[in-house]
């Protein structure tokens, strides 16, 4: 999965919308999770601001200090204070 993603990264930095709905896609139970945590009436609120911090990131995640595909390096990079 780790070169997966690496190469759906790469696709999505150079403007594959489809390689970035790939990547969406594979972390949506992650973000349905966190969906359901909160109240009704921002769940839809919370999920459209995480994809929109998990798009922001894949953009701006530097592939050259990449020595190998890291989905945890990645994921670490999600975090708000990161932004």
């Amino acid at each position: 999965m780790e070169d997966e993603l690496f190469d759906l990264v790469q696709r999505a930095q150079n403007g594959d919308s489809e390689a970035m709905y790939e990547i969406i896609s594979l972390l949506k139970p992650a973000i349905r999770s966190a969906r359901y945590k909160i109240k009704t009436d921002r769940q839809d609120d919370l999920e459209q601001n995480i994809v929109e911090i998990i798009m922001r990131k894949i953009m701006n995640y530097d592939l050259a200090l990449v020595q190998s595909p890291d989905f945890s390096a990645f994921c670490r990079q999600l975090k708000p204070e990161n932004r």
